[in-house]
């Protein structure tokens, strides 16, 4: 029995290794890391074992393995995510020259003479570090190994490594006892893994975009997709991405247009559908790309376009008149308004605020006459009509959806995205198909006899309006426009019957079918109709319950706070709200007397009406700073940031009557009272107490929302001088976010602030909401909302910062404030029992009945608690519809497709510009 140690530095190990592999049947290997590229240097040896095992790191983030684990139950997700972890470390030049080991590898798994396991660091599992090796020999006898070296190249090649060997048996039953633990915690490399590196071993890229084109390939989304930066960051294009994207391709490939709405709840990803989509169809049409988002999102748009699909873009600067590009450098001549025509990139991004506050003479009539492949509208719930009448009647439209029914016909493909198509009343959402309806009549038919093409037709879909008994007439709803033969026999066999066109929108007439064929319309009519009508062609919606229960991601239970378990000190409530003292109840009631004041003579005067209390219920601070504000009659100092987009208000002096002065000026009086007793405010204390006693902070890290930017900073202050060695984030808009760690303050991008949370390094988030929309933060595990919007809708929207893609957590903390007495308490004290009925419409309120909510709030406290009936409900059909096909990606196996464009040849071609 023989001890050998063996040195890089005295001699070759790979000879040692090939020695000893040339000799063995079997092989079973614990590697902290396992490459591909140990079989450029023992590929011969290697193909002569009979058996190999290997067990070794997978390179899995324990958060991804978390989320694979529970969405899919395991196998096929975690397939995916290996294959993301995989791509992440190859460029296409690293896939050409490994092309030969990726078959060698291929065929050694595919036969089974390989195994290979994945340890993931799932908090139950360590991270394989340690390196050891058994080789049993065809002769008879074995030898076991402890090293320093991972099985690839570099370890036996480049890297000083030492191995300790022993041929003793109870070496070998020593090593067989710790590959055995890790062999039973690991994962079995998935089928699909196998295949992809078959693929990557045949995979070869077009020559060009014309070659591509030329061979019918573009309209097969994975050769444009399949080598996007988003595969190579560890992440993956999820189904129901995938999903939407190939929707839209099978549109074009029929009508040479795509037109979609899609209005997937928040955090399931819209914007990477929605952007993936984009460049596949730029790719077909050769056209610009036109982004329309709000002020708030297009940073975002640009963000994600870059990281997740390598796609530079340009935002349009509406003060400077000019392009930037991603770090923010000009790129177009300054102070030229018609340069927004000529984007310098193929894809330009421009504020919807521009669209709706815009000069009909200006940036708007230079887009209006611009042709482009693609327009997408983020946010498309802005675009509404205007149906202020009881009947509801549209009598107009905003200056948004104005725009958007004109630059509709100048693109073939029109994307539209919204989580909320519906606000109060069910025809909105015909509204947004009617945009899309503009220059592509397969929409929602031909211009003559369309019956879908009015908007009381949307009352079939929910249940107001009956369907026609007379059979002529059924008909009609089915035959303009007439659905391909995809959707059901029966429109296959019209069509072939009638030998009409797949791209025909319009069917023959009901007298003209055959008589075996009107007899089965008749009969199943009314489930045609339901999933193949128009309307919910037209709409993609995929719910979070919906992906839930197929398995695609995993169920994160909500807990809210304050509860009955937390333990907390009764004296701090007045029913559910924080009890406050003596001077706050007098501040507000004058505040209250103040609004009603004020709205009584000023009935246009918007936000005006309610500033006070809501900024007030947010914090005294926040209360004071805005009745000072309005004291000093200035109207500009009451605009949170992109508080004025969102009201669209006239900036300007205020003008007071004396009445209305001296009720400021008690409320004044009262909050400074308060102010200069710096006594511990209750939201603060129950912050605190969560925080430290509840230990938040140190097991889930925490976001906290505020609608003010005044009551964020007083609340980040707060926390600084609480835990002081603690960098707690300021995330706002313009240039005032910052981390703050003690008496230290330093400014700071929100990119950076992002980047500091996903990597762990900043547990503790202070935000306004407007900053907000779009920021994924699924890393942190608790969210506190120190004030509660009017609107309740945007509590849902807070809480899918959280609740997203990737949330590794089983649950999530929730914790609502509110002090006792105020507009907020007596709102969500109403609601409380009626919140299942709200979001039983659609999953979530919308978030643009600002308006109609605060009617109801001034109206007085009844009204509130009857509003949810006046939201209308539309039937789940879209949900069933899409039901059928996202449980799975059957024929978008992507990973595996082995025809590719270069990265090359995308980048220059979005550098081309309009």
């Amino acid at each position: 029995m023989t001890v050998t140690r063996h040195s890089s530095r005295l001699a070759p190990l790979k000879d040692v290794l090939a020695d000893r592999m040339s000799r063995a049947r079997r092989y079973f290997r614990i590697a902290g890391y396992f490459r591909s590229s140990l079989l450029e240097i023992v590929e011969e040896e290697l193909s002569q074992i009979d058996e190999i095992k290997v067990v070794c790191n997978g390179e899995l983030d324990p958060n991804d393995v978390k989320v694979a684990k529970a969405a899919a139950e395991g196998r096929d997700a975690v397939a995916k995510a290996l294959i993301s972890r995989w791509e992440q470390d190859q460029t296409s030049l690293d896939n050409l020259l490994s092309k030969d080991r990726y078959r060698i590898l291929h065929d050694l798994l595919a036969s089974g003479r390989m195994q290979v396991r994945v340890v993931p660091r799932d908090g139950k599992n360590v991270f394989v570090h340690g390196k050891a090796g058994i080789l049993e020999y065809r002769e008879g006898g074995s030898t076991a190994f402890v090293a320093s070296m991972n099985e690839s190249a570099t370890g036996l090649l480049h890297s000083y490594e030492i191995v300790w060997e022993d041929d003793d048996p109870e070496a070998t039953v020593w090593v067989r006892e710790e590959f055995d633990y890790f062999w039973n915690l690991g994962v079995e490399l998935p089928e699909a893994v196998v295949e992809h590196i078959g693929s990557v071993a045949r995979r070869v890229e077009y020559r060009s975009i014309e070659e591509a084109r030329n061979a019918g390939a573009l309209d097969n989304p994975a050769s444009s997709l399949v080598e996007r930066p988003i595969y190579k960051g560890g992440q993956i294009l999820r189904p129901w991405q995938k999903r939407f994207v190939q929707t839209c391709v099978d549109d074009w490939r029929l009508y040479g247009k795509a037109r979609f709405l899609i209005a997937d709840d928040v955090g399931l990803g819209k914007t990477l559908s929605m952007a993936a989509a984009a460049l596949v169809l730029a790719l077909l049409s050769g056209g610009g790309v036109l982004v329309l988002a709000p002020a708030t999102l297009t940073r975002q748009w640009q963000t994600e376009l870059q990281d997740m699909l390598g796609l530079p873009s340009a935002i349009w600067s509406t003060t400077r008149k000019q392009w930037m590009d991603a770090r923010e450098f000009a790129i177009s001549p300054r102070g030229d308004a018609s340069q927004v025509a000529k984007c310098p990139m193929r894809i330009g991004i421009v504020s919807t605020g521009l669209i709706i506050n815009g000069d009909d003479e200006g940036e708007r009539s230079f887009l209006e006459k611009q042709h482009f492949g693609v327009i997408v509208l983020d946010e498309a719930h802005k675009a509404r009509a205007d149906r202020t009448g009881e009947d509801g009647v549209r009598s107009g439209e905003n200056r948004l959806m104005e725009f958007m029914e004109r630059i509709a016909v100048n693109a073939p493909s029109v994307i539209l995205g919204t989580a909320t198509p519906i606000q109060l009343r069910a025809v909105e959402l015909w509204d947004l198909i009617n945009i899309l309806a503009h220059g592509a009549p397969h929409v929602l038919g031909e211009s003559s006899n369309r019956p879908w093409g009015t908007d009381d037709s949307i009352g079939y879909l929910t249940g107001r309006k009956a369907w026609p008994t007379d059979q002529t007439d059924r008909w009609a709803l089915l035959r303009n426009p007439m659905p391909p033969s995809s959707e059901h026999r029966i429109f296959r066999n019209i069509r072939v019957g009638h030998g009409l066109r797949e791209d025909a929108v319009r069917g023959p007439r009901f007298d003209e079918l055959a008589r075996a064929i009107r007899s089965d319309v008749a009969l199943e009519f009314e489930q045609i109709v339901k999933q193949s009508n128009p309307i919910v062609r037209r709409v993609i919606r995929r719910s979070r319950a919906m992906l839930e229960d197929a398995k695609l991601i995993k169920k994160i239970e909500v807990v809210v706070h304050p509860n009955s378990e937390d333990e907390i000190p009764t004296r701090l409530f007045n029913g559910q709200g924080l009890r406050m003292g003596f001077s706050f109840g007098e501040a507000y009631r004058a505040a209250t007397e103040f609004c009603a004041l004020f709205a009584s003579t000023r009935p246009r005067a918007g936000f005006m009406k309610t500033i006070l209390l809501r900024r007030i219920g947010s914090s005294v601070m926040a209360g004071l700073n805005t009745t000072r504000a309005l004291l000093d009659k200035n109207q500009e100092g009451l605009a949170d940031e992109f508080e004025s987009d969102l009201f669209m208000e006239t900036k300007g002096r205020l003008v007071l009557t004396p009445a209305e002065e001296q009720l400021l000026r008690e409320v004044e009086s009262h909050l400074a009272s308060i102010v200069e007793r710096d006594e511990l405010d209750p939201k603060i204390d129950l912050i605190i107490r969560f925080l430290d006693d509840g230990h938040w902070l140190e097991q889930h890290g925490s976001i906290i929302f505020s609608q003010f930017f005044d009551t964020a900073e007083w609340v980040a202050n707060k926390l600084a001088a609480r835990f002081p060695s603690e960098p707690i984030a300021m995330y706002a808009g313009g240039k005032r976010s910052s981390v703050i760690q003690g008496e230290e303050r330093r400014q700071a991008e929100r990119d950076d602030i992002k980047e500091k949370v996903q990597a762990d390094k900043i547990r503790l988030l202070v935000a306004t909401d407007a900053a907000c929309e779009g920021l994924n933060l699924q890393r942190l595990g608790a969210q506190i909302n120190v004030d509660l919007p009017w609107n309740p809708s945007k509590l849902e929207q807070r809480k899918g910062r959280v609740q997203r893609i990737g949330q590794w957590r089983n649950a999530i903390h929730v914790m609502n404030l509110r002090y006792a007495g105020t507009v907020e308490d007596e709102v969500y004290t109403a609601l409380s029992d009626r919140f299942s009925d709200i979001f039983a419409v659609l999953g979530q309120l919308p978030d643009s009945f600002e308006d109609d909510w605060v009617a109801a709030v001034l109206e007085g406290r009844e009204s509130v608690r009857y509003f949810p009936s006046r939201v209308q409900l539309i039937q789940p059909p879209m949900e069933k519809r899409y039901w059928r096909d996202i449980a799975d990606d059957e024929g978008l196996d992507w990973e595996s497709t082995e025809r590719i464009l270069s990265s090359r040849d995308i980048e220059e071609f979005m550098r081309k510009g309009w």
